[in-house]
């Protein structure tokens, strides 16, 4: 299936989807652009799965997939004493000051046909929170999608994201002026076929973040076969 791009006026975008299942309803998102080769001298990251730019004159293939919620509402989180979560307010910035993160955050809402918009593709973009996930804070796993490179560059804002390790520290700033601190717990890479659609996607019983971007560019195919997956719990907050 192909990704609706009459509101990106033509923009080429790959596939480096994760696919969710949940409640009987099935949903992918892609974040995987066409791009240039990588800088050069930048570090090998094959063997921990981050992504690989096209080769010059090999654009990435256009095969993004549609994004579609669940049919039905996800499973509501386990109750926690009152003080353990946030209440809900939107987020807008998120800091992951290991790897150079300090990103507006978009709202990402669904299209008219259904799907779940991603972020804009153009070099500088920033990352998007899905609306329709929990806050960070509450309650439940927010999700914050962000492109591994851009339409002109390899580098996206989430090109790095793969170099996270447990114990790093993501900050997400929130309109309520609150500071949301998480500390990463894994960082998976998983491929498409295997993607472990339960655990990134179910409300979690405590208040959790998955960032999340694409990865496995293979030049055979010319898309993206892996997404990128943190794992962070909320772990303190502070004023902002």
């Amino acid at each position: 299936m192909r990704l609706n791009t009459s509101s990106r006026r033509g923009r080429l975008i790959a596939s480096a989807a994760a696919a969710v299942l949940l409640a009987g309803g099935i949903t992918t998102i892609g974040l995987g652009l066409h791009a240039e080769p990588p800088p050069s001298g930048a570090s090998d990251p094959a063997s921990v799965g981050a992504p690989t730019a096209p080769a010059a004159g090999q654009p990435a293939s256009p095969d993004a997939t549609v994004v579609r919620p669940p049919t039905e509402p996800p499973a509501a989180p386990q109750p926690r004493a009152p003080d353990a979560a946030l209440p809900a307010s939107i987020p807008v910035s998120v800091q992951v000051p290991s790897i150079g993160v300090s990103s507006p955050l978009l709202q990402l809402g669904k299209q008219a046909n259904g799907e779940v918009d991603t972020p804009p593709g153009e070099p500088g973009s920033p990352a998007g929170w899905y609306k329709d996930s929990p806050s960070p804070g509450q309650n439940g796993s927010a999700i914050i999608l962000g492109h591994v490179n851009s339409t002109k560059n390899p580098i996206g804002v989430f090109y790095r994201l793969h170099d996270l390790t447990p114990g790093q520290p993501i900050a997400v700033i929130r309109t309520d002026h609150t500071a949301a601190v998480f500390t990463v717990d894994k960082v998976e890479v998983y491929h498409k076929a295997d993607f472990p659609t339960v655990e990134v996607y179910q409300n979690a019983d405590r208040p959790e973040i998955r960032l999340i971007t694409c990865g496995g560019y293979d030049p055979a195919t010319g898309q993206y076969l892996d997404n990128t997956v943190v794992y962070a719990h909320l772990t303190s907050t502070h004023p902002a």
